[in-house]
Formats: C-alpha cells, sequence, structure tokens
C-alpha cells in the first residue's frame, strides 16, 4: 500500500515527459526533418539511458534544496524508530516513519503535479522542475522551526542556487545559441544546404543531437521526479535505498510522457517561439544540451530543459533579427516561469497547514 505514494512521483515524471523531454527534438519535428514517432522513440530510449548512467548524482542535491524536517532530527527519528523494534520485536515505529516520508513525498509531488495541469490547461508552457521546487519550498517553509534556527525549513543557498538558474539558464542556452548559429549562418549553412547529401546530413545532426540532448535530460531531470522518496539518511527511512534505482525509475516515467503526450510541446517549442531554419534549428538542439551539461556541472544541481530551449531559440532567432523572434510568445512564457513555482509552493504550504497534525 506504502508503495502506491510512490505513484504522484511518477505521475510528475509523466507531466515532465510531456513538457520538458520533448524539447530534445522539438526543432527537428517542427521543421519536418524527423518523423514525431522517431523523435519519441528515441528520446524515450535515451532519457532512461542518461537516467541509469548519471541520473544518481543529482539525487542529493534535490534533497538538499528542503530540510522538511532537519536531517539530523530525520536521524534522531529512525534511531528511535531502530531502538523501539529492537525493544519491542516489531517494525510498526520504522513503518510509521516511512509512510510519513513517503506522504510527504506525494503531497509535494502532487501539488506539483496540479499547478503544471492547471498551468497547461490555461495554455502555459511551464517547467516541472520549477514547480517540484516551488512545491518544495513551500513544504519546507511551512515547517521551519523559526524560534530554533538549527531546524531549518529550507536551505537558502541551495534555493538561491536553483533561483540563479532560472537566469543563468536560459541566458546562457541564448548566448551559445546564438554565437553557433551565427558562425554556422555565416560560413556553413549556404555550403551545407548545397550539397548533394544535405537531407541525409541535416537527418543524421538532428538525430545525433536530439539523442545527446535527450540523455542530458536523463541525466539531468530524472532526479526531480522521484529523489524524494529516496533515503539520504541511508538507514531505511524512506521508499528507495538504491540511488541508481531512483534515477532510473524518474526517467522511466519521463520517457512514458514522451511517448503519450508530447507532440503538442514539441510544436509548440520548435515553431511558435522564433522563426528558424533547419539548420538553425540543429544548432538549437546542441545549444540546449551543451547548456543543460554545463549549467548542471557548474551549478551542481538539476536545470531546467525548458528554459534552456526557450533561451536557445531565442538565440537562434535573433541571429536575422528581433522581428525573427516572437516575443509575445516569450512573455508568456516568462509568466508561467515566476508564476508556476510561486503557485506550487502556495498549494503546498495549504496542504500543509492543513495536515500539520499528522506530521509533528
Amino acid at each position: 500500500m506504502i508503495y502506491l505514494l510512490l505513484f504522484a512521483g511518477v505521475f510528475m515524471g509523466w507531466s515532465l515527459g510531456t513538457n520538458d523531454a520533448a524539447n530534445a527534438f522539438g526543432t527537428a519535428v517542427s521543421t519536418g526533418v524527423i518523423k514525431y514517432r522517431t523523435a519519441v522513440i528515441i528520446i524515450a530510449v535515451m532519457v532512461i539511458a542518461g537516467a541509469f548512467l548519471m541520473g544518481e548524482g543529482n539525487i542529493g542535491k534535490v534533497n538538499d534544496l528542503a530540510v522538511i524536517n532537519d536531517v539530523s532530527a530525520s536521524e534522531e527519528k529512525v534511531a528511535e524508530a531502530e531502538a523501539a523494534d529492537l525493544a519491542s520485536g516489531t517494525d510498526t515505529a520504522m513503518k510509521e516513519l516511512r509512510l510519513k516520508s513517503a506522504l510527504k513525498a506525494f503531497i509535494v509531488f502532487t501539488c506539483a503535479a496540479v499547478t503544471v495541469f492547471i498551468m497547461s490547461y490555461l495554455g502555459f508552457p511551464v517547467s516541472a522542475n520549477q514547480s517540484i521546487t516551488g512545491a518544495i519550498v513551500g513544504w519546507g517553509l511551512f515547517h521551519a522551526n523559526y524560534g530554533d534556527p538549527s531546524v531549518r525549513g529550507v536551505a537558502l543557498s541551495k534555493l538561491g542556487q536553483f533561483a540563479s538558474t532560472w537566469l543563468l539558464n536560459p541566458l546562457g542556452a541564448g548566448i551559445i545559441s546564438f554565437v553557433l548559429v551565427f558562425f554556422v549562418t555565416k560560413f556553413l549553412e549556404d555550403k551545407i544546404t548545397k550539397a548533394k547529401s544535405y537531407k541525409k546530413i541535416i537527418t543524421l545532426g538532428y538525430l545525433c543531437a536530439g539523442a545527446f540532448s535527450a540523455f542530458s535530460i536523463g541525466m539531468n531531470s530524472s532526479a526531480n521526479v522521484t529523489a524524494l522518496y529516496y533515503d539520504f539518511t541511508a538507514k531505511g527511512a524512506n521508499l528507495l535505498t538504491n540511488a541508481q534505482l531512483t534515477a532510473t525509475i524518474g526517467g522511466i516515467a519521463i520517457a512514458v510522457g514522451v511517448l503519450t503526450y508530447s507532440k503538442r510541446v514539441m510544436m509548440t517549442v520548435g515553431s511558435s517561439i522564433a522563426d528558424i531554419t533547419e539548420v538553425s534549428g540543429f544548432v538549437v538542439i546542441i545549444a540546449m544540451a551543451l547548456t543543460i551539461v554545463i549549467m548542471g556541472t557548474w551549478m551542481g544541481i538539476p536545470v531546467s530543459t525548458s528554459q534552456a530551449v526557450v533561451g536557445a531559440v531565442v538565440g537562434a532567432g535573433l541571429v536575422k533579427g528581433a522581428k525573427h523572434v516572437h516575443f509575445g510568445v516569450f512573455k508568456n512564457i516568462a509568466i508561467a516561469w515566476v508564476s508556476s513555482p510561486t503557485a506550487a509552493g502556495l498549494l503546498t504550504w495549504l496542504v500543509a497547514l492543513a495536515t500539520q497534525g499528522y506530521f509533528k
């Protein structure tokens, strides 16, 4: 029964797949170079591969953001539960602790998923990563002990890191994309398009770039799906105790989202933000993937693929001039970047208020 609570994380992963992971082939599908069915199969396989091979590195980073109950306090509860087991000969106390940990994760992910659903229904493209972050912060702020600084609700330094990526990530992707597209347009695009094997070259390029991008999404974003179910105390206080398995479950959930409901997002990302060519669209995917890897390595935390691809598309469009960028669409996306984590945090705070008696 307790493992059914993992469904909220899986549902959040599905949402992330429909919104974020589709970005890997958004420009390829919208320009008609790659068929949608081919794209989603490649994304699904590479997302799972990225999660399985390299996703576990981000598990601890997500848990570090919010000290839902202070780490030392969690460890103390585990010790108490273990002592109770020895004294009574049962594992009732440990099961209760695991249930509470799973319920916290369930609440956080459900609130984040509801936020993503509502924003999507209203027509706002949102980042699942941001919604999860906002939900974690909302829970942590409610359960902070403001009279005891040693028991924090939110790790402010980590929160600052996460928030800074919401500016640095799209900005970095835009700069990288602008530079790459500028040089490719100036020195290579004419030669590439005039080549006899142009279609084969551009198709192969999109396939390789999209596969690399999907792998980076699995590596970067799988942690956001299941990290709160991971036992960071290493004492059996949560549902999942293997970091690689935790990340892989997240990757599979993302892959299912891509396979079932990602076409609309692909077309929006690929064609609504800016006017770009087939060659520029290929460079956009490279710029997005490079940004995810660079930002993830530099900042040491998961970053939003949606923000990276939006920044990269805008950067590519600006190469031909501002008139080729649809700033009205970009404005709506920017509004969503602020409102999504705020709404998720507020909703989680309200749920925390309603359930405070159980988690004391």
